[in-house]
């Protein structure tokens, strides 16, 4: 053979050999493509599941919340009327002392009198900046202090 038909045979053997290897990497890395575009599809449903948890969660409380306030009308307006009833019913005097004492309206004017807890003191409390030092005086500087270690 002849040197400049080796030359041609190399490169289309070196050409067939680099279609077929690029073949082979297109193959593997189609199956990676596959795997992500699944992973990226299960992401989405989860991320749809997740939203539509979070709605139900928020419909959930906010029907919860309605609930309570509807019971606590309720239960305002059985108070009511079992007070109504009460008063038009009961021939009892001392049985309608005992409910003047405990009426609720009572306990609202006392804890109206008592005052809010306070995280400050007046101006001579223990919080004070010169609370518990003393005033130097004169004198203190003659008597001669103890050594200090």
């Amino acid at each position: 053979m002849n040197e400049g038909n080796i030359d041609w045979i190399v490169a289309i053997v070196a050409l067939l050999a680099g279609i077929v290897i690029g073949v082979l990497i297109r193959h593997f890395s189609g199956s990676q493509r596959a795997a992500s575009q699944k992973l990226k599809q299960r992401l989405a449903e989860t991320e749809l599941e997740l939203k539509a948890l979070r709605e139900n969660v928020n419909t959930h409380f906010a029907d919860i919340t309605t609930l309570a306030r509807n019971i606590t009308r309720q239960s305002e307006e059985l108070q009511s009327r079992l007070d109504r009833d009460a008063d038009t019913m009961t021939s009892d005097p001392a049985l309608k002392r005992h409910r003047q004492v405990e009426s609720p309206e009572d306990s609202e004017a006392d804890t109206t009198s008592l005052h809010v807890p306070r995280d400050y003191a007046d101006s001579n409390g223990t919080l004070d900046e010169s609370y518990g030092l003393r005033q130097k005086q004169e004198d203190d500087s003659t008597n001669p202090q103890p050594p200090r270690y």
